[in-house]
Parts: C-alpha cells; structure tokens; sequence
C-alpha cells in the first residue's frame, strides 16, 4: 500500500518561533514526532510519504498518488486537518486521523474514515492489518496504555532535511501529579512509562544519522515523572556524548521538583541538557492549591529556579491567567515573579479548559464553559471566569506587552546570564551554521530592527562581563525577537479586536 503521512499546519503561537526561525532559515521549529513514530510502525512493505503542512504545501497529486492518507494532530491544528479531510473526499482517498485530538474528540471526526483513539503502539499495526484485509473499522479505541518498550525508532529518514531547527526525541509518557487542567495525564495517564536507555541512544544515533546539528528536544511532559529510571538512563546519554562528541544540545520539560533533587539536575546537565521548561503556572499559593498544582507549594520558586540556573540549567517556565483566585493584582505578580526569576522564555496563557480534563468536567458542570476551544493556550480562553472578561484580556494585555519589550526582556537576559553557570565541556561547540545565523540576527536586530539601541546594549554588556557566553546571548537575542515580534504583531492587536465582544460576557459572581 501507499500511505501519505500529513502533519496539519500549526497557528503561530509563542512555541512556532517563526518570527525568528528566518535567522536560522529554517521552515519550522520541531519535526512531526508523531507521525514518524507511526510510520515505523506501518508494515514495511508500504511505500510511505510524508508532507508537512508547516513545511511545504500538499498537492491534490500527493493525495491521489496514496492509497491511504493518515493525518495526525493536536486540537490547535483542528482547522487545518479539517482541511485536507475534506480535500482527500472530494478526491475519494481514504483517511485515517490520530493523535491528541483524535483522542481527546474523536465524535468531531465524522469526515474521517477511520479514527484511533490512544496511543498507536498497539493501535497501528491492527489497523494496517485492517486496511489490507479490507475490513477497517471507522473506531480503533486503546484498551490500557502500550508499553514504551514496543515503541520503534521514529522514521527520521522521512523528514525533509533542513527543515527543522531542532529534532524532537521522546523517552517517556505520563505524569504522576494531578494537575486540574492538564490534559497530559488523561491521554497518558498517571503512572509514568519510559523507554529504556538502549532505545534512547538508539534514537540519538538516529539522529545523528541525519547529519543534523542543533539541538534536541525530549518531548516528555514530566522527564523525571520516574526519577528512579531516569537516573539510570542519564549516564547512560553521558557516556553516548563522550563517545560521539554529537553537536547536539538537549531540553525538555519537568515538573518543579527537579529542584529538589542536585544529583539529578547535574546528570542531567553532564547528559548534555542545557534548559528545562518547567510548569509554574502561577506564583500565588491560593492559585496552586485551585488547580491541584500542589507539587508547586511550600517552596520558594524564584530561589530554586536561581538554583538550577547556577547548576547549569536554564529555565523556560509556563504560566496561567484567569484562576478564580486571580484578581487586579495578580498581572503585577506575574511581571514581578518572571522577571525576579531571570525567566527570559515565559509562556503565559489565559486558563483554558481543554476536553476531557477534570477542569473541563467542573466548569461544565457549573455551566462556565463557552462554546469552542481552540486549544490554543495563548488565544482566547473558553472560561467563563471570576474576573471579568475585559479586565482578564486588558491585564493579559499588559503582562505581555510589559514582559516582551525589549529593554526588559533584555534586561532579563542579562540576570539570566548573570547566574547561569554551564559545566565545563556542556554546551555544543559554536559552528558554521550558528556564525551565519548569529550575522544575519545581528543584521535583522541591530542593524534593521525597531529595538536596535536594546539590542546593542545587551550584546556590549555580555562582551563586558560574560564574554564566555557570547554565542548564548545572541540565541537568546535571536529567540527574543520571535516574542517580543509576536507579542507586537500578532497577539496585542487580536486581544484588542476581541475587548468588544469579551465586554460582553458576564463575570460569574464570587461564592
């Protein structure tokens, strides 16, 4: 069989970086993960295809060509796969969909001929089999959780060389806390399952199969969600960098008690990782305890991400607006904290509720739910919140015009370098492609910029005091030039067009 591999197009948002990805010149920030995994897991008898949508555009001869076009998707990308459902029907080539909004809303997918619902380690292959035999059911529904053990080598070979600024990788899935809006542990449930360390390095070497050189993110939602078998794999990655010497950095996500734990924040940074997205949320306690994020109370955030920064681990952090216990002081707090903590990536969002979750299920029971989500955590919230709804989007409004200036974004940069001290021999060596990129950010932000005196002032300061770190503060420049153009171009004018209609919207009172 032909099988046509289409990752739907995402929205730009605060994650796509595409404002900044023209330094690199590269199309897209992250590869399909998902999709290469499920092509690994296609028989390999098929001749696959893929095209990414955030790539390149699909063609009605790519679609013919297949026998089977199989989509996959989260819920911000729901227009887009829509899209080409009903191009594949109009052209009669059948469909399959996957993936977390498939999983999450498998009843919105009529237009699909076939839907999977779960995780497709298990999943795949019986459908396959299915497709050849000719006897496809239109539901596949997981029964339990996979075992990451079974999961193959995503099928790197399929992407479109450089098209990607870095390469995604993932050792694990699920999280063990209770996190009230977080869909993550509804797809993968509470009880952390993880790849051994022989499939990691396996994957690495994938990778570096590719010829690619940059960074690679592990895409796991709680990377020490098993802080136990974590640190069984992180030397196990040291000794693959010792012997490969790789270009290659490492990021991920994990949950604020990494640190609480020295030893494994310095595994992981002698394993190569270089930065941690952490889930902070909110710095008020009484917001924590609202949203179950209990995890996060009775201890000082600002100080231990401090800590991991003088560890050697940068700091990304996500944050909410819009808790019921948020109130007109709360934006102040939020400025306060990201920029007291040296958080130069701050992604703050307005609380949505997301299908499936134990927020979703509360509010609307309550009856405080709007009509559509769009999954985008930066768009517009589907809550109907305590605050009203102008106030909500007038202070979402200012956290991010205030935090994405760029005199205090830089100034932020500044406190970050300030205190964040890489081991000897972590980082990867400065190379071709990263002095080219550097020159055309400095042409794109000092020489062409609207913010080139705060640009020139940052770089002069880390040539003064940081020189060592140099090459890290113009990848900082250059990724701040995607927020700080975002946030200005895309996100304060839709939040001013949507006041009127927001206006509206009747705050539900105080109990």
């Amino acid at each position: 069989m032909r099988a046509l591999l289409v990752n739907p197009a995402f929205p730009d948002s605060y994650w796509s970086g595409r404002f900044s990805l023209r330094f690199a010149r590269r199309r897209s920030l992250l590869p399909p993960l998902g999709l290469i995994t499920v092509a690994a897991l296609l028989p390999r008898s098929w001749e696959l295809r893929l095209v990414d949508l955030d790539v390149e555009p699909l063609t009605d001869e790519q679609i013919r060509w297949a026998d089977v076009v199989l989509l996959s998707g989260m819920l911000v990308q729901r227009p887009s796969l829509h899209e080409v459902l009903e191009r594949c029907r109009k052209l009669g080539v059948r469909t399959v969909v996957g993936g977390p909004y498939a999983t999450a809303l498998p009843r919105e997918l009529a237009l699909a001929d076939h839907v999977v619902a779960g995780e497709g380690e298990d999943l795949v292959p019986i459908l396959a089999a299915d497709l050849e035999a000719g006897r496809a059911q239109h539901l596949y529904r997981e029964d339990g959780k996979p075992d990451m053990g079974a999961s193959p080598i995503p099928r790197y070979d399929l992407l479109k060389r450089g098209a990607y600024h870095q390469m995604s990788l993932q050792y694990s899935r699920g999280c063990p806390f209770t996190c009230e809006f977080c869909d993550i542990i509804v797809m993968y449930g509470r009880k952390p399952r993880a790849k051994t360390a022989r499939q990691v390095i396996a994957e690495l070497e994938a990778i570096r199969g590719t010829g690619f050189a940059g960074d690679v993110f592990f895409v796991d939602d709680n990377f020490i969600g098993n802080k136990p078998a974590v640190k069984e794999v992180l030397p196990e990655i040291a000794a693959w960098r010792r012997r490969t010497r790789p270009p290659l950095e490492f990021y991920t996500e994990a949950s604020m008690n990494l640190a609480d734990d020295p030893e494994l924040v310095d595994l992981m940074t002698h394993a190569g990782f270089s930065a941690v997205f952490l889930g902070i949320e909110t710095p008020s306690a009484e917001g924590l305890k609202e949203t179950k994020k209990l995890q996060n109370l009775k201890r000082d955030m600002k100080e231990q991400v401090h800590g991991l920064l003088d560890r050697g681990l940068d700091v990304w952090a996500g944050f909410i607006l819009g808790f019921d216990s948020d109130g007109p002081e709360s934006f102040d707090r939020m400025i306060q904290f990201v920029q007291n903590a040296a958080i130069p990536y701050a992604m703050i969002g307005m609380l949505s509720a997301m299908p499936n979750t134990p927020l979703y299920a509360r509010l609307e029971k309550e009856g405080r739910l709007r009509p559509d989500v769009s999954g985008d955590a930066f768009g517009l919230t589907n809550v109907v919140t305590r605050m009203s709804a102008s106030q909500l989007l007038s202070g979402y409004r200012r956290v991010m015009e205030t935090l994405y200036h760029p005199e205090i974004y830089f100034q932020r940069c500044r406190e970050n370098l300030a205190r964040w001290k890489p081991p000897a021999g972590m980082l990867r060596p400065v190379g071709p492609r990263d002095l080219v990129s550097g020159l055309r950010a400095l042409w794109g932000q000092g020489i062409t910029g609207r913010y080139r005196k705060a640009y020139w002032d940052f770089l002069q300061w880390v040539v003064r005091y940081h020189p060592d770190k140099l090459g890290r503060a113009i990848a900082q420049a250059a990724a701040g030039h995607h927020y700080i153009t975002y946030t200005r171009n895309v996100v304060v004018p839709a939040l001013i067009a949507s006041l009127p209609a927001y206006a509206e919207i009747e705050p539900v009172p105080a109990s």
